[in-house]
């Protein structure tokens, strides 16, 4: 997707409204923002197929299209993740179920006209900044494409960041690994399975983990936690939950069997703040740990590595 320029912010105005527009228009361009203006909600539709905005502010009332409904179909679009930030903003009062309709549909917030300029242009610069941050983590190649979390390479760079953190203030960080045992036993396929698997855990690890945790796709079905100031009994309730989630996460869809979810494992190295390791030793540990609880007969769903 072309866009003007990688630190210039691109900015796509939809709004039928002129003077609204013009009103939107004034106040981003002198901060630095490109504004792509929009008059209809197809035209919003036509424009994401050709470039790919910093940042969307949508009208409530276009002309042919809901502006919830655009919201909806504009996330559905595989260039505007979640990560972008979409406003919502109208002339007239919002109702509390107007305001959820439309954060339930993708919105990150709604203004009213008249908008503050002030309040505008500080939203936008830290709604944008966030955006930025994850498009360059991406285009860097620390993430993995198919899940939104760290990859390999990434999730050892967090480490050693962590790590380093962790030294400082001497407090401890624990690893935690999570999979799958062999299901080639049941009869079915195994990429089947795997997929079935990776999405209850991949949920789970979004709903189950911490701000301040690191979470990374190793591989097929398998996953990573890195979190900070957290000892072995910490590490220990990490992974009860996050098992305890997956178990929530496969209940509610019909596809994956429940059987499935019982046969996670997890394996984890807690280390204190003033141990000497590497994040690759640390890593190494946590998968060491997930390799003998894949390999119990079912007796120890989470294991500690042992040296």
């Amino acid at each position: 997707m072309e866009r003007p320029s990688d630190l210039t912010p691109l900015v796509l105005l939809v709004d039928d409204q002129e003077w609204t527009s013009r009103s939107v228009e004034s106040i981003l361009r002198p901060k630095g923002h490109v504004v792509l203006k929009a008059y209809t909600g197809q035209q919003a539709l036509d424009l994401v197929q050709k470039v790919s905005p910093d940042a969307l502010i949508v009208d409530v009332h276009l002309p042919d299209i809901d502006g919830v409904d655009l919201v909806r179909q504009l996330r559905a679009l595989p260039n505007i993740p979640s990560m972008t930030p979409v406003l919502m903003i109208t002339g007239g009062s919002v109702g509390r179920a107007e305001r959820l309709e439309a954060l339930g549909a993708g919105a990150w917030d709604i203004l009213t006209h008249p908008v503050d300029p002030n309040e505008l242009i500080l939203r936008m610069e830290t709604f944008v900044r966030a955006k930025q941050d994850a498009d360059r983590v991406r285009d860097e190649g620390l993430t993995d494409p198919a899940t939104g979390f760290y990859n390999a390479r990434g999730i050892l760079k967090r480490a050693k960041e962590i790590g380093a953190d962790a030294v400082r203030s001497e407090r401890p960080m624990t690893c935690v690994a999570f999979g799958p045992q062999s299901f080639q036993a049941t009869g079915k396929s195994l990429e089947a399975l795997v997929e079935a698997i990776s999405k209850s855990v991949a949920a789970a690890l979004r709903v189950a983990t911490r701000t301040s945790d690191t979470v990374g796709h190793l591989g097929p079905g398998e996953f990573i936690v890195v979190a900070p100031g957290t000892d072995e009994k910490g590490a220990v309730r990490l992974a009860d939950r996050v098992l305890e989630a997956v178990e929530h996460e496969a209940s509610r869809d019909a596809m994956i069997d429940p059987e499935l979810v019982t046969q996670i494992r997890a394996g984890f190295c807690a280390v204190e703040g003033d141990a000497p390791t590497t994040p690759e030793d640390l890593l190494l540990k946590a998968t060491m740990a997930l390799r003998k609880a894949q390999a119990d007969d079912g007796s120890f769903r989470v294991r500690a590595f042992e040296a």
